[in-house]
């Protein structure tokens, strides 16, 4: 039964993956060598908003409007002791004092992009728009570096208590993810861990919605 509910599971993710992959936007450094990050286009800003991000900044490679805030961490993920950088873009009124949201940020997710030491000059290696969710008072996400690569923690906090870890690695120039562990200690409380392949599930087909599919098949078969 076990053996059966990891395999429905990875199907599930593997499925909606496929079909939605058009809306996970991964781009490689060759392709982003003159590109430019633009704050989203849906999003209604109030002029005083507007005026708070004119411009943009070149860093990591890539030009970057200053729609976004950077959060840089730094780590050597292909292990050739060059640092590179895994930077979290996060909309810059998660981080503004004044009252200033988008009338329709609910489409606004922040964005992972990860760039690459070469010649001691940074390179956009990978961008992923589909990954992150922003953080509420009730649900916060941050990432950690480990041994191998990172580590995308989620945590919803309260009577529905939901805690997961997504094992991110670097194999064969690209990103896998390695396993996804679970805790509930809310209203249904149990403990799993999702184990793939090496190169079986490509960092570039997971969502941030494939947490709440694995949550909702979990709390099912934990009734």
């Amino acid at each position: 039964m076990k053996y059966y509910l990891y395999l429905l599971l990875l199907s599930i993710i593997l499925f909606s993956c496929n079909s939605k992959i058009e809306k996970n936007v991964i781009l490689n450094s060759h392709d982003l060598s003159k590109d430019t990050l633009f704050s989203p286009k849906n999003n209604l800003l109030e002029k005083k908003c507007l005026d708070q991000v004119k411009g943009y900044k070149n860093k990591y490679g890539i030009i970057l409007s200053n729609y976004y805030t950077d959060q840089p961490i730094p780590f050597d993920f292909d292990n050739n002791k060059t640092v590179d950088t895994i930077v979290v873009l996060k909309p810059y009124y998660e981080s503004n004092e004044e009252n200033c949201f988008p009338n329709n940020s609910e489409f606004d997710f922040p964005i992972l992009l990860i760039s690459k030491t070469i010649n001691k000059k940074s390179e956009i290696f990978k961008i992923y728009k589909n990954v992150l969710k922003c953080n509420t008072p009730v649900y916060y996400e941050e990432i950690k570096i480990n041994n191998s690569g990172f580590i995308i923690s989620k945590d919803l906090i309260g009577n529905s208590g939901f805690y997961t870890k997504t094992y991110i690695s670097f194999n064969a120039n690209d990103f896998y993810v390695d396993s996804i562990n679970v805790e509930s200690w809310g209203w249904k409380q149990y403990k799993k861990t999702l184990k793939f392949t090496e190169t079986n599930f490509p960092l570039s087909n997971y969502k941030r919605t494939d947490i709440d599919s694995i949550r909702t098949l979990l709390d099912n078969n934990n009734q």
